[in-house]
């Protein structure tokens, strides 16, 4: 959906330049300007009453207190206020399945739109679609393709480093590792963009098949840490909620989506060692598995 948003603006406004650019420094500056406070909770945390060195017990009495130093148990997974987690423990199939169908959806929104649109705007010859079908300019162009393109540089290195960064976050906050989101960026750049969508009204580029997936991949990896970070802080950027829940739409748009509808997962599942009691002979805490499952 961004890149159809870019390309029609590639073609309507001669300070595309400028436009393209304030968007994606805007993007950055707000995903990464966060300013330093207390994390709200993180998977794994102890309760309030224990440290991370150390346990606290005190008896009915609460005469006295014992310390003992203790496994610290803490990972960079967010837990959330309604408890659920970002990044999901597992992959969840479903969601990627919810997001990869948005787009879509919204390629073939975006295609109507601009098909309904003057030729001037879009340079789509419709009399040719009309006589030989519209699939035919679409086999003409991968038959030809691909070829080293002269866009902007904005459009090449800005742009499209910008959507692969987007489809590499709709496979990482679906739970799925580094590799896993590059593959399906590639995936999603090369045949539903470059060879798919885009193939309609132009010939596959070759730099935009290499550019997009591995400098999307660095430009999303850095959006997870930011959308982490901006979950951390209760969805806000600067105290602000609104460039909070601005920063989450432009980094991950689809998922923003589908979490602002209630999305959860079918089943959640979380494990981990804590202690379960305190053994007042031996002054020693008891430490055992605590496993909890959410339909």
């Amino acid at each position: 959906m961004v890149q159809f948003l870019t390309a029609l603006i590639q073609k309507m406004n001669p300070f595309k330049t400028i436009f393209q650019a304030i968007v994606f420094l805007f993007a950055i500056n707000i995903s990464f300007a966060q300013q330093v406070e207390k994390p709200i909770i993180t998977q794994n945390q102890l309760p309030e009453f224990l440290t991370q060195n150390s346990l606290a017990y005190s008896d009915a009495q609460l005469e006295k207190a014992n310390y003992y130093n203790m496994l610290t148990l803490s990972d960079t997974t967010v837990m959330l206020k309604n408890g659920t987690t970002y990044p999901p423990a597992h992959r969840d199939f479903r969601r990627l399945g919810y997001d990869s169908a948005m787009y879509v959806g919204a390629a073939i929104a975006a295609f109507g739109i601009l098909y309904a649109m003057p030729e001037s705007v879009t340079n789509w010859d419709k009399e040719d679609m009309k006589e030989n079908g519209i699939f035919h300019k679409w086999k003409e162009n991968v038959k030809a393709g691909p070829v080293w393109d002269e866009d902007d540089w904005v459009l090449n290195y800005i742009t499209h480093p910008y959507c692969g960064g987007i489809y590499y976050m709709t496979a990482r906050s679906s739970g799925f590792t580094i590799f896993e989101s590059f593959l399906y960026s590639a995936f999603m750049s090369t045949f539903f963009w470059e060879y798919g969508i885009e193939a309609f009204a132009e010939i596959p580029s070759k730099q935009d098949l290499i550019i997009t997936p591995v400098l999307g991949s660095v430009v999303g990896e850095g959006f997870f840490y930011a959308k982490k970070s901006i979950l951390r802080h209760d969805h806000r950027v600067l105290k602000s909620r609104f460039l909070g829940y601005t920063s989450l739409a432009l980094m991950d748009p689809f998922n923003t989506l589908l979490d602002s509808f209630g999305y959860k997962e079918r089943v959640k599942t979380q494990m981990n060692v804590a202690p379960v009691g305190f053994d007042q002979g031996a002054h020693r805490p008891i430490w055992g598995l605590n496993f909890n499952m959410q339909f």
